[in-house]
């Protein structure tokens, strides 16, 4: 049986009021890991034939339920179970690792999983290093910035990676085509005390380039590397836009 696959407006139907097992591969067209995931996927969906939903959706061109479950690595595999998420596992894995969740699912014979809890979480002050008088001011900052009351873009940008510039430029078209969307640009050399307070506060491990949609001390989104683009910044802004 070929894989399904999914889009946001058939997501509902497709996944949440399926009443058995579904399996849903989250992958991108620019994330090298995902493509060892096709094959196995397509296993995984001869295997369970009749028996679990094997399913994919691309990030890119659903990010509305990419950021309601809080995806925030590639390849992601969500497991759902009578509509509600009960594993998420992240990075590419082997085929063993994958029979081995779903056939744990399915000896429950029905029987309700735990929900996975969601990834954005409020984020505790840390402790204010004993260091310098800079440190003590970064994460000051660095809490300031992530407790905006607005949804705010923060984007950290090394002046010295490739890849950088190129994530840099989708960032520059995102910003003059939104002028009403409040931005924080971060330059990693420039401003490494406040680099490594955001890493502290938002309990979000550095990369570079790395970019955070805030709001209210959560981190609601982040992104890296190739994940990095004006659609797919225009796109979380909208599904972590307040309704009205």
């Amino acid at each position: 049986m070929p894989v399904a696959l999914l889009t946001d407006g058939a997501f509902a139907t497709d996944v949440l009021a399926h009443p058995g097992l579904v399996v849903v591969d989250v992958w991108a067209e620019w994330c090298t890991p995902c493509r060892a995931l096709v094959p196995i996927f397509n296993t995984l969906a001869d295997r369970y034939d009749g028996r679990v939903r094997v399913a994919k959706l691309d990030a890119d061109a659903n990010l509305e339920t990419v950021t309601r479950f809080d995806v925030r690595a590639l390849p992601t595999v969500l497991i759902f179970q009578g509509g509600v998420l009960v594993e998420r596992l992240s990075g590419a894995r082997s085929l063993g690792s994958y029979v081995d969740a779903i056939d744990a699912h399915l000896a429950r014979g029905g029987e309700a999983a735990p929900a996975v809890p969601s990834m954005a979480r409020p984020i505790a002050p840390p402790p204010v290093p004993a260091t310098t008088t800079a440190d003590s001011e970064a994460i000051r900052e660095a809490r300031e910035l992530l407790s905006h009351h607005e949804a705010m873009l923060v984007f950290k940008h090394s002046n010295s990676c490739p890849v950088s510039f190129t994530a840099k430029r989708q960032y520059d078209q995102f910003v003059a085509a939104n002028p009403g969307v409040t931005t924080r640009l971060v330059i990693v050399q420039q401003e490494r005390e406040l680099s490594h307070a955001l890493e502290t506060v938002s309990r979000l491990r550095h990369e570079s380039p790395q970019a955070l949609i805030v709001r209210d001390g959560r981190v609601l989104w982040d992104a890296s590397h190739g994940g990095i683009t004006k659609p797919r910044l225009e796109q979380a802004f909208l599904a972590v836009r307040p309704p009205g």
